[in-house]
């Protein structure tokens, strides 16, 4: 994410913004007279030179005369901001602001000078009118995102990060930002929907695992959540690294056996270790009627078919009719056809 400057601490800093920008140029709509443009463009002609000191006394000595001249606040700002003069520097750009409202550049700076002293209330709101003026640009957006982080404005960070995601699109970056947001809001549902959703457009890419068991009491079960998301957006390989991963730090976890088990017989691969893990799960959590239907599919697939109809039967003892799905009612029937009475 880019992240705000907070400030200008050297001086040759804030004398390359002062000649970049395009502030520097005359204002309109504010009355000037010939000797204060006569001593700023002399002031800017010192800056050239790098004869600071000449410089910002040309300056002063031009709010002297004129204490209306925004572009003169404006460079007087820069070098206060440089010089840690912040209350100063905040008090002559709040002026060039109200003298020329629709200068951007302003703007940007009193943001800065709130936030160099610590008033980061007062930039937040200028930051939010700049944005809401000026919808096409980005920037403000991406400082706002920084500032809402700053002061843990969640409810407005969210809210900022979604603005940015409808101009840019999806990225990684600004889902990792919502991710972490939801975790420190301790939100488990709309983080796993947030990863899903961008692993659906984006099926290998590796999610942070470190950040869910910060949400969870134990790991196995942030490496089993993200197995089933990887699994739901087609990507096997990587569903089945999380639940090896789940495996090693519980052997014994009956849903990721299970699950684990189902699929690899949806593949027909490594159909014995399928066996063991089905197996294991019904062992953990007997009369299942969801894991018999797993060893019997598995089963199946190993051709076993008189032993298949055997677990099958027994499921359908134990089955509700809500447990009796589609792919369910499939497995029974091809196992049935299978086994001639």
């Amino acid at each position: 994410m880019k992240r705000i400057c907070f400030g200008y601490r050297r001086w040759w800093w804030g004398v390359c913004l002062l000649l970049l920008s395009p502030a520097v140029f005359a204002q309109k709509g504010v009355k000037t007279d010939a000797k204060v443009d006569y001593l700023y463009l002399e002031s800017q002609r010192q800056l050239l030179a790098r004869n600071l000191d000449a410089a910002y006394d040309l300056l002063m000595e031009c709010k002297r005369l004129n204490p209306n001249h925004a572009a003169v606040l404006y460079s007087l700002s820069l070098f206060n901001l440089s010089l840690q003069y912040d209350s100063v520097a905040t008090a002559d750009m709040q002026r060039a602001v109200a003298l020329v409202p629709d200068n951007y550049w302003y703007q940007d700076l009193l943001v800065k000078a709130h936030f160099t002293g610590h008033r980061p209330a007062e930039g937040i709101k200028v930051l939010e009118g700049i944005h809401s003026r000026w919808t096409d640009k980005t920037e403000p957006l991406y400082m706002l995102i920084d500032a809402y982080a700053s002061q843990n404005m969640t409810d407005s960070l969210l809210h900022a990060l979604e603005q940015l995601e409808v101009k840019e699109g999806k990225s990684e970056q600004i889902t990792l930002e919502k991710v972490q947001v939801y975790v420190q809001r301790n939100e488990v549902k709309p983080m796993l929907d947030e990863l899903l959703d961008w692993l659906k457009v984006n099926p290998n890419s590796d999610l942070p695992v470190d950040l869910l068991p910060r949400l969870l009491s134990k790991k196995e079960d942030a490496y089993m959540l993200l197995g089933d998301m990887y699994h739901e957006v087609g990507n096997v390989d990587k569903a089945f690294l999380c639940y090896d991963s789940c495996l090693v730090y519980n052997p014994d976890e009956p849903v990721v056996l299970n699950n684990y088990a189902y699929y690899l017989s949806l593949l027909q691969r490594n159909l014995d270790a399928a066996e063991r893990m089905s197996r294991r799960s019904n062992e953990l959590s007997p009369d299942n009627p969801t894991y018999l239907d797993t060893l019997a599919w598995v089963l199946f697939q190993q051709g076993r078919y008189a032993e298949a109809k055997e677990v099958m039967d027994r499921a359908v003892l134990l089955m509700k009719p809500e447990d009796k799905s589609a792919d369910v009612e499939d497995h029974i029937r091809q196992i049935n056809e299978k086994v001639v009475p």
